[in-house]
Formats: structure tokens, C-alpha cells, sequence
């Protein structure tokens, strides 16, 4: 497979001719988006049932890759999604109305069919994150895994404002599928400028796809009811 890059020749301008398989990356619902003109939408709150950690962390070279065994999971229109991962992009991928954020967490969930769902968490600059902490300090060398000692709870990266927005979209990597259902919550946390710098540096520099054109999709306001 083809490497790609946050920059240079592998940029993500070029994403979907770098490879065959990375063809979806030129689609027409992808992911991230700058998340505005929402409309309000009828669901009520996503149900998270999560309590076992995660243990295993793996170093791509730009993120942290936290995997979880099976015992965690989501609740969004009536399916039930499993845990699967969760990493971090420095800066935020996912902008509202225009701001970007210093990070962002994503919170990775498939179904038995295969189907993905990612919940979004947006942190701004502000006080240091506990739970941000303790990723950095677990995170291995660059090409590295790391699963003695890791025990990363993920109820702890959960928001208490239970409002959320919705869209259908892609992951924001290579081979940047589509059919991906997005909750980026509402509530934004918090990360101290050291925090965001250590993020960037894990991926030697920004490792966010810039907003993608909505094409018309729209974005809901969920978990407010």
C-alpha cells in the first residue's frame, strides 16, 4: 500500500491518487466537516455502556492507537456498536463554524455488519486533560505496541453535555471510507498547550485532513430531548 503523509507529495491533495484503494478519499461524503447551518434533529442522547479498559497501544508514527477488547458499547439509532479504537489528531480535524480546536479524540465503534460509527471529542486550549494524560504517557515509540501496563478506561474522555452532531461521512484517513456515522459531541474539554504539543509531535507535526465540502449533506443536533 501506498504511504500517505499530512503534507508534501502523500498530502492529502493527493489521497486519492496516491493509491487504487485510496480512491474513496475524492468521494463526496467525506469526513471531517466544518459542522454548521445544523438543524435541529429528534434523537434523544447516545447510550454508552463502556467499563473495560483498553490494552494495547500502538505508535503508527503519527497517532496513538488504543485498541479495546469487546465489553464496550454504543447505542446511536437503535444499533449497537462495539469499541474498537481510539487515537487523537492534533489539531482538531472537525471545526464548528469555522474554529478549529487544539485536538481532538475519536472514539472508533463498528456494528456485526461491519458498519462504523466515531464519536468526536473537540478540546481547546485551556487547563491540562487528565485523560489526554494519560495517553501521552503510556504512548510507545513511533512503529512501536506497548501492553504492559496499559489500561486506558474510555468513560473518562466522555463529555457530560450529552448534545451531539450528526452526519454521515468518512474516516479521515486513508483508505478514507464512506458510509461512517459521525457524532461529534457538543461539549468541548480541554488540553494544555504542552498536551498539544506533545500530540503534534507523535505525528512530527499537524496530523489533521483539512474540512471536506458537505455536498449538500446535513448535520443534526442530537441528545438535546
Amino acid at each position: 500500500m501506498t504511504s500517505w503523509a499530512y503534507d508534501g507529495p502523500g498530502g492529502p491533495e493527493h489521497w486519492a491518487s496516491l493509491d487504487e484503494a485510496y480512491s474513496p478519499c475524492g468521494g463526496r461524503e467525506q469526513s471531517p466537516v466544518d459542522i454548521t447551518g445544523q438543524i435541529q434533529g429528534g434523537s434523544g442522547p447516545l447510550v454508552f455502556s463502556y467499563g473495560t479498559p483498553g490494552n494495547v497501544a500502538r505508535n503508527n508514527g503519527m497517532s496513538v492507537h488504543v485498541d479495546y477488547p469487546a465489553g464496550n458499547t454504543l447505542v446511536s439509532g437503535g444499533r449497537t456498536f462495539g469499541l474498537q479504537s481510539m487515537h487523537m489528531h492534533a489539531p482538531s480535524e472537525h471545526t464548528v463554524e469555522g474554529e478549529q480546536f487544539a485536538a481532538e479524540l475519536h472514539l472508533v465503534h463498528a456494528d456485526a455488519d461491519g458498519s462504523l460509527a466515531v464519536v468526536g471529542l473537540l478540546f481547546a486550549l485551556g487547563e491540562a486533560s487528565p485523560g489526554v494524560q494519560v495517553l501521552l504517557d503510556i504512548a510507545p515509540a513511533a512503529g512501536e505496541t506497548a501492553d504492559e501496563g496499559v489500561a486506558i478506561d474510555p468513560t473518562g474522555y466522555l463529555t457530560t453535555d450529552s448534545a451531539y452532531y450528526r452526519y454521515g461521512g468518512s474516516l479521515t484517513t486513508p483508505p478514507c471510507s464512506e458510509g461512517v456515522a459521525w457524532h461529534v459531541m457538543r461539549e468541548v474539554g480541554t488540553v494544555s498547550a504542552a498536551q498539544a504539543e506533545a500530540l503534534r509531535a507523535i505525528g512530527g507535526g499537524p496530523t489533521n485532513r483539512p474540512v471536506q465540502p458537505l455536498y449538500g449533506r446535513a448535520i443534526t443536533l442530537e441528545g438535546t430531548t
